[in-house]
């Protein structure tokens, strides 16, 4: 759980941030979009248009003005991003099939075009259509980017059963067990502290 919360009103970029999101990458803050505060509540912020707001600009992401929010499609990849860092938290390998469904997620026409700037040339890559259907290949290649240039044993996600926000240890020895050391990490201290007074 982080501070603030599951109020849903229109954020801004302070905001977002002090909510906790936006701290390593897209693919972990659109699985955290599901919420849950410790205590037993949750809030699905993808329902929230605000929010969905907030986590495309965050991430320079445009949001597609005539397509529907195609519900299904993303709480379906959300289910296999958090199966993916649940394997990948314990740890243990992906699956096959859910490479294969990571594949498919990031298959999409784009074209190359080349920008120049103050310091040079750039080479990026477009979408032939920006839509709904790019912004979650954008999701997918974010985890799959992480899986190739940052270690996995990083990826965690906080052991309160009430909470499970994932989250990358940054820590040198990588020794950081809760989301929140204030939060979850005290307050799980509490818990354990009465059970054992009992």
């Amino acid at each position: 759980m982080r501070q603030g919360g599951l109020s849903h009103y229109a954020m801004t970029e302070q905001e977002y941030l002090r909510k906790g999101f936006g701290k390593f990458n897209l693919w972990i803050d659109f699985v955290n979009s599901l919420e849950r505060d410790g205590l037993g509540h949750s809030a699905d912020h993808l329902q929230d248009p605000e929010w969905r707001t907030g986590f495309l600009r965050h991430w320079k992401l445009s949001a597609p003005s005539s397509q529907a929010l195609p519900r299904a499609s993303l709480l379906r990849l959300r289910d296999l991003l958090r199966a993916a860092a649940e394997h990948l938290s314990s740890p243990r390998q992906l699956s096959r099939s859910e490479v294969r469904a990571l594949n498919a997620a990031m298959s999409v026409w784009v074209r190359p075009q080349l920008f120049q700037h103050q310091n040079g040339f750039v080479l990026e890559y477009a979408p032939r259509q920006n839509d709904w259907r790019w912004i979650q290949a954008k999701i997918a290649e974010s985890l799959a980017r992480t899986l190739t240039e940052s270690p996995a044993g990083r990826i965690k996600i906080c052991p309160d059963p009430l909470c499970r926000w994932i989250f990358y240890d940054k820590t040198k020895g990588k020794t950081r067990i809760w989301c929140n050391e204030k939060t979850c990490g005290n307050r799980n201290r509490v818990r354990r502290s009465r059970a054992t007074n009992k």
